[in-house]
C-alpha cells in the first residue's frame, strides 16, 4: 500500500503540488489524471525518491518510501530513455540487473519479447526499431523483474488502437499477477479500461478522488441521447440548454436533468417510436472538460 499524504512541492515561485494525499491500496490500478503541468509527474518523482524536498510525507507498506528497496518498484517516464545502441536484449537485461534481478532465463525473456509484440529480434539495436516499439521495449524492462509497484506515466501515449488494446490487456495481465499499478493518461478512455480508483489533480490540487463510477455519479445526468429521424427541436425548445445532431443522433444537453422526463412523455405523445432514448452519466472525457473549465 502506498499512502501520500500532505505531500507539497514547490520550484521556486511555482506550486507543483499543495496538500496532495490519497492511499494506493495493493492490488489497485490506480490513475493519475490532469492536464499537462498539472502535477502529475512531480508526484511520480516524489514517490521515485528524485525529489528530497517535499512538505508531506510518501509511506510504502507503513515504511518511509526513502527506505524501500528500489528494486520493490517499477517506474516507467514520460520521458523515453533508451540506449540506442544496446540491443534490445542488452537494455532489458541491464534493467533488470539495476533492480537485483541478475539472471533471466533465455526462454522467459523471448516470452515476454513475443507477449509484447516488439517487432524483430532480441539482438536488434534500439536505434532501429519505430517509437512504439521502443516505447513497448522500456515498459518490458520497467516489469520484467516483477517489482510489487509499478509507475506507469503515460504508457500508451502515441501508439496505434491496436498497441493501446495490447498494452492495456498486458497492464491487465500483470496487475492479476498481483502487481499493484499507478498509472496516468490524457485518454480517458484508457483510464475508464483500466483503473478501479483515480483521482484528477489540476494546479497541484486534487479535484476528484473515487472510482471511475462514483465520479461519473456524482456529476449530473444533464446529457439526453436521442436517435430518430424526426425533427426534435419543438420538444426540446426551452428545456436544452445545446444540442448536437449527428445524422439521426441527437446530443441534448440539458437546462435541467428532471426535464428529461417530460421530453420522453412529448416524444412519446407526438413523436411515437425512437429507436434510442437514454440518460447515461457523463462520460470520464465530459467530466475531465468541466472540471477543468470550473477549475481555472
Amino acid at each position: 500500500m502506498i499512502e501520500i499524504k500532505n505531500v507539497s512541492k514547490t520550484f521556486g515561485s511555482i506550486k507543483a503540488l499543495d496538500d496532495v494525499s490519497f492511499r494506493v491500496e495493493d492490488g489497485d490500478v490506480f490513475g493519475v489524471i490532469g492536464q499537462n503541468g498539472a502535477g502529475k509527474s512531480t508526484l511520480f518523482r516524489c514517490i521515485m525518491n528524485f525529489f528530497d524536498d517535499y512538505d508531506g510525507s510518501i509511506s510504502y507498506d507503513e515504511k518511509n518510501i526513502k527506505d524501500v528497496p528500489l528494486e520493490k518498484i517499477g517506474f516507467l517516464p514520460e520521458e523515453r530513455s533508451l540506449s540506442p545502441k544496446k540491443t534490445i536484449e542488452e537494455e532489458i537485461r541491464y534493467f533488470a540487473k539495476l533492480n537485483q534481478m541478475t539472471h533471466i532465463p533465455d526462454e522467459d525473456l523471448q516470452r515476454w519479447f513475443d507477449r509484447f509484440e516488439i517487432k524483430g529480434k532480441l539482438t536488434d539495436k534500439i536505434k532501429s526499431l519505430s517509437k512504439g516499439n521502443q516505447q513497448k521495449v522500456q515498459l518490458l524492462a520497467a516489469v520484467i523483474y516483477k517489482p510489487e509497484f509499478v509507475i506507469l506515466d503515460e504508457p500508451l501515449s502515441g501508439l496505434d488502437p491496436y498497441n493501446i488494446r495490447l498494452l492495456e490487456d498486458i497492464i491487465k495481465e500483470l496487475n492479476a499477477m498481483g502487481m499493484t499499478i499507478l498509472f496516468s493518461s490524457h485518454n480517458m478512455e484508457n483510464v475508464e479500461a483500466l483503473c478501479n480508483k483515480l483521482v484528477m489533480i489540476k494546479n497541484g490540487q486534487i479535484v476528484l478522488n473515487g472510482t471511475p463510477q462514483e465520479i461519473r455519479n456524482s456529476f449530473p445526468r444533464d446529457k439526453v441521447l436521442i436517435e430518430t429521424d424526426k425533427d426534435l427541436l419543438p420538444i426540446i425548445d426551452g428545456k436544452a440548454k445545446s444540442y448536437t445532431k449527428n445524422g439521426k443522433f441527437w446530443n441534448v444537453y440539458l437546462n435541467d436533468p428532471e426535464d428529461s422526463k417530460m421530453i420522453y412523455e412529448d416524444i412519446n405523445k407526438n413523436l411515437g417510436f425512437v429507436s434510442q432514448f437514454s440518460q447515461a452519466a457523463p462520460s470520464l472525457n465530459e467530466i475531465f472538460a468541466k472540471v477543468v473549465e470550473s477549475h481555472e
